[in-house]
């Protein structure tokens, strides 16, 4: 029991040594962090700044011969604004972690406050500027020998940056800070020109933004002034303008009344115009319809007439003909009977006494002479 009382107690002397002797042999490096080492003899390697970024994890840390300096990789954030825009941006993002609401304290409260220049026609101009930086990837050591402390390379930020701005848009007249489009155009520039400058630092410039424009007291009132008096200069353009468009509304009014009785006489002109027109031409039409309609009727009857001239004329030739074949059939034996038998026929002889002494009338050719036939 003893036996293993004992060797319990050195496995956590063990345990305890090794815990020790890495804490004072190894550093950890947490994420979003980078390492700086320092050797502080020529033991090991050389003497000074080692020439490599440390990222997360455990590194070597040997007692009186390294020293570490640790900086932020993370995206940084300097906000050049008041501090109650400050507050109110701390009060916004308070529900996120710690880790995400690191930027946020890199502008301190009490840190800068807005970048204040003089426009080119000397007015006092206040802009809100919010810019976002880290360390270069892979310069974090190089910004160490230059600057020393990640303090100072912050600090180095907030004057390139408030340089910058002045510069950039000093060159602008006060009226031009209204204007989206020439702001957008210096906001461009001032982050070309920043973006170069900072990296000279080993500092990567992500973006600026310009929030907000506040002006000297005295120019927003002549600006309000000018405003109030461009107003007035528009409102009585306004009513001018309504009078004269009123004058010629009513001109364009009476003149429009003018060309409509106009209009209106010249339409009834010319509907007489055109009724005269169309009873001339009605006219015209009838008496052409009547003239033709003569001239059918004379056609007509004049074909009417020769063809009854002709008629009669053949009716005539017809009996003519017909009374020389009449003649001619009658001059015949056959003839003469015909014609004896035709007066016998007319004389409508009811009863006559004949004596029979006289008349043989089984002598046949004997009667027939007597009523003027013959039996040849």
């Amino acid at each position: 029991m003893k036996f293993i009382k004992y060797l319990s107690i050195l496995v956590i002397l063990a345990v305890a040594s090794i815990f020790i002797a890495v804490s004072f042999l190894f550093i950890r490096i947490d994420l979003g962090q980078t390492g700086v080492r320092t050797q502080q003899y020529d033991f090991l390697g050389k003497k000074g700044v080692v020439e490599e970024d440390f990222g997360p994890g455990w590194h070597r840390n040997l007692p009186l011969l390294d020293t570490w300096d640790v900086f932020d990789a993370t995206v940084q954030t300097t906000e050049f604004t008041t501090e109650e825009e400050r507050k109110e941006t701390k009060k916004i993002y308070s529900f996120l972690s710690k880790t995400s609401r690191r930027y946020l304290d890199s502008t301190p409260v009490g840190g800068p406050g807005q970048v204040e220049l003089k426009s080119k026609d000397g007015y006092t101009v206040r802009l809100d500027v919010t810019v976002k930086y880290r360390i270069s990837p892979g310069q974090v050591y190089r910004l160490y020998q230059e600057l020393g402390s990640e303090v100072r390379y912050k600090g180095i930020v907030r004057d390139q940056v408030q340089k910058t701005i002045r510069d950039i848009f000093g060159t602008m007249l006060t009226e031009q800070f209204y204007d989206p489009e020439v702001r957008r155009t210096k906001t461009t520039e001032a982050t070309t020109q920043l973006e170069r400058d900072l990296a000279s630092n080993s500092i990567q410039l992500i973006d600026i933004l310009i929030r907000d424009i506040a002006f000297d007291p005295s120019y927003e009132r002549k600006i309000l002034d000018k405003k109030l008096a461009d107003q007035d200069v528009e409102l009585n353009k306004s009513r001018a303008l309504a009078e004269e468009k009123k004058g010629e509304t009513n001109r364009i009014a009476a003149e429009t009344e003018a060309k409509v009785r106009v209009i209106e006489q010249e339409l009834i002109a010319k509907q007489v115009t055109m009724k005269a027109e169309t009873d001339k031409q009605i006219a015209q039409i009838n008496a052409d319809a009547r003239l033709e309609a003569a001239k059918l009727k004379a056609d007509a009857d004049l074909y009417k007439a020769e063809l009854e001239a002709k008629g009669t004329l053949l009716e005539r030739e017809a009996n003519a003909e017909g009374e020389s074949l009449k003649a001619q059939a009658l001059n015949t034996p056959g003839g003469e009977n015909l014609v004896a038998f035709e007066i016998v026929e007319q004389l409508h002889i009811s009863d006559i006494t004949v004596s029979t002494q006289n008349n043989d009338f089984l002598d046949v050719d004997s009667v027939l002479e007597k009523v003027g036939a013959s039996a040849k």
